[in-house]
């Protein structure tokens, strides 16, 4: 990995790139994009950026792409029909920055959605930034994507500690008093381990074992046994678990082969159908957190997964509600600004109060953040997510986990 020093130099090389890339006689690219976004002619050209191929079992690109239909069919963007173009970032900070670069220095690219990982979308958050473009970040939790005062960087999620109180408060309503944490060595893990064990600590819990384990091992590595093996010792209630999959599914797999039977808390990365293929059976009773279930009875919901069902033939995922509401709430705001300048655009997305989305309602403050979101949880049952209705508690896993040890895996 490279050094925070070897990193910021990288950037600021590519900053000064991007500036005199603009040098030309027709201005920079954001000065050049500026003047044909108050043109007011042509398609609308947004840029999704995504790792397309290395998440291929996410529908974030139907969800898309029914927005954009949708949108379309209603008479576009004042008149304008939507354009998107997508780009692979490969979950490399490397490619995510090239990417930006490129989009920052493309005039006809009106705003950019994107990137999946937080540890890619911070890095081209400061392109984007200098390109003059405003982003809008349908996935990244990171809290550091919006404190370094980019005013046209919107985060269209909650961000990990959101997520870390409202598991920390789910497992002191559902009576846990003693929890252990293994978290991912990641920006990630450590965020939402860290603000768990604070929620927790304040709640009254006590948070007897704390662990972390390598992101880069394979899952049929058996480096969580020494843990797991001291962990049996111990009278654990619950066990949070801020991973992400496959590797959480792996790990839960062997928790249960190592005899601990706790019930299995996670946060919003574990929330990936590659939790139920990994972990199997293990994966009974395990409640994570997310921001969409197509059972959550809002009509705004039911709605978008009829759609979505008619469409493609199958049930949105939180990555297909993510990006269709990206889609949809992008297109509103430049329907409301004066011009499709990104500026302007920008003013009209803190405008918006409580606008109606699938994953919740859309309001912004003055650092892009959602003003208020919260947290909707899922429990696996039966090899599938279930919606845990908010107020309600998940039966334990460790009867549910004993029972499923000898059942076949969900198809």
């Amino acid at each position: 990995m490279k050094s925070i020093r070897t990193r910021r130099t990288a950037a600021a090389a590519a900053l000064a790139a991007l500036v005199l890339a603009g040098c030309g006689g027709g201005g920079t690219p954001a000065e050049q994009r500026v003047k044909l976004a108050k043109k007011g002619e042509g398609d609308v050209t947004i840029a999704v950026v995504w790792p397309w191929v290395a998440r291929k079992e996410v529908r974030f690109g139907e969800g898309v792409d029914l927005a954009v239909e949708q949108v379309n069919a209603a008479g576009g963007i004042k008149g304008r029909k939507i354009r998107i173009v997508r780009h692979d970032d490969q979950q490399s900070v490397n490619e995510g920055r090239l990417v930006a670069q490129r989009l920052a220095q493309d005039p006809q690219v009106m705003a950019v959605i994107g990137h999946l990982q937080s540890y890619v979308t911070v890095p081209a958050a400061a392109l984007y930034d200098v390109g003059g473009l405003l982003l809008l970040a349908p996935a990244s939790t990171d809290a550091e994507l919006t404190a370094r005062g980019y005013p046209r960087v919107f985060r269209g999620t909650f961000t990990d500690g959101d997520t870390g109180h409202s598991m920390a408060e789910y497992a002191a309503a559902r009576g846990y008093r003693r929890v252990a944490i293994y978290y991912v060595r990641s920006d990630y893990g450590r965020a939402l381990a860290n603000a768990f064990e604070e929620r927790a600590v304040g709640s009254g819990l006590s948070i007897v074992a704390r662990a972390s384990y390598d992101p880069g091992q394979g899952v049929e590595a058996r480096s969580f046994e020494p843990t797991l093996r001291d962990w049996r010792q111990l009278e654990i209630d619950a066990v949070f678990l801020a991973g992400e999959v496959p590797l959480a599914g792996a790990l839960i797999r062997q928790m249960r082969e190592a005899g601990i039977q706790a019930p299995v808390l996670g946060g919003d990365a574990m929330s990936s159908p590659a939790l139920l293929t990994v972990g199997g059976p293990a994966a009974e009773g395990t409640v994570v957190a997310s921001s969409f279930h197509p059972g959550e009875p809002r009509p705004e919901v039911q709605a978008f997964v009829r759609q979505f069902r008619a469409r493609y033939g199958v049930e949105p995922d939180p990555g297909s509600a993510l990006g269709y509401d990206a889609v949809r709430l992008l297109a509103h705001a430049m329907s409301r600004a004066p011009t499709l300048a990104p500026d302007d655009v920008a003013a009209a997305m803190h405008a918006l109060r409580d606008w109606p989305g699938v994953t919740g309602a859309f309001s912004f403050d003055q650092h892009g953040n959602l003003s208020a979101r919260r947290t909707l949880r899922m429990v696996v049952r039966g090899g599938r997510f279930q919606y845990l209705p908010e107020g309600t508690l998940a039966a334990s896993a460790a009867s549910a986990s004993v029972a499923a040890a000898a059942a076949p895996a969900a198809p």
